[in-house]
């Protein structure tokens, strides 16, 4: 992969959520040798084995291992790329620092930003201050995530490997529910995929984008609590996409914007036989 060859004396690492894809990630390690770091350790996630995050030191980029882990990333994202200035054992350390975060009342809580569908995210809401703390030993981070192409971070310092084993990060609830906000797509989809009614063996870009006309279909009838807007999502799969543009279905879901009830008790105003039609009529089609 002539991307990953970058010229300079950094070390390129592949930072992997294991959690991904534990049980393929795995297999891939052990089927290639492969000696990582899991960054969890001395945390009590370190318990959750494969499913863990691990940096592994890529020292030719061209062998298969780094081609596999790549398809798997396509297919389930768990791949960061890192440049590192400083040795495996530093870098993993450095990141274990940034895994928590304070978000109010007292509460700690991991923050995914590994996660390559976050990463962007979390890099916006840490701020400058902390994104260039966290850069400190890094000259270059790549992840492709919700991209069809590899995004960077860069370093622009030209020297300096700054290790940072400890530090408070506070995030306001703003950032929290604007946190919240990024990450639920994946989550509702990855339920509908566990309910069998997505495909889950396309590749992530496809099957989002199938997802997301649907999940901004339910935003645009003002459905607040992702226990409905996931209801509505599963309606697009079973009925059609345009399921709601069914007269009497478009008029509960309007009276429900107006009225505040939960989508399922507003949608119980729908006929019977007006369902059976969509199901019908849906059914026809596949």
């Amino acid at each position: 992969m002539e991307l990953l060859h970058k010229p300079g004396h950094e070390s390129l690492f592949a930072l992997v959520d294991g959690a991904a894809a534990p049980g393929r990630i795995q297999r891939l390690f052990e089927r290639a040798g492969i000696q990582c770091l899991n960054v969890y350790e001395g945390l009590p996630e370190a318990e959750l084995d494969a499913a863990s995050l691990f940096l592994v030191p890529v020292p030719d980029p061209d062998a298969d291992w780094v081609t596999e882990l790549d398809r798997i990333d396509r297919h389930s994202p768990c791949l960061s790329l890192v440049w590192g200035r400083v040795a495996a054992d530093q870098l993993a350390a450095h990141l274990r620092a940034f895994l928590f975060a304070d978000i109010g009342d007292g509460v700690t809580a991991m923050v995914r930003f590994f996660d390559p569908r976050n990463t962007g995210m979390v890099c916006r809401l840490w701020g400058d201050q902390i994104l260039d703390i966290f850069m400190g030993p890094i000259e270059r981070w790549m992840y492709r995530g919700r991209h069809a192409n590899w995004q960077r971070i860069e370093n622009d310092t030209l020297s300096g490997a700054k290790i940072c084993k400890s530090i408070m990060i506070e995030l306001e609830q703003g950032d929290v529910d604007a946190l919240t906000a990024h990450t639920e797509p994946d989550e509702l989809l990855a339920v509908l995929i566990e309910a069998e009614l997505v495909d889950g063996t396309p590749p992530y870009l496809k099957r989002l984008a199938a997802f997301m006309p649907r999940y901004e279909r339910a935003l645009s009838w003002g459905l607040t609590e992702p226990t409905d807007r996931l209801r509505f999502c599963e309606k697009t799969y079973l009925l059609g996409m345009e399921f709601d543009s069914q007269p009497q279905v478009a008029q509960a879901l309007e009276a429900r914007r107006q009225s505040g009830v939960g989508l399922r008790a507003a949608l119980e105003a729908v006929p019977p036989h007006v369902w059976d039609a969509l199901a019908a009529k849906h059914s026809s089609l596949a």
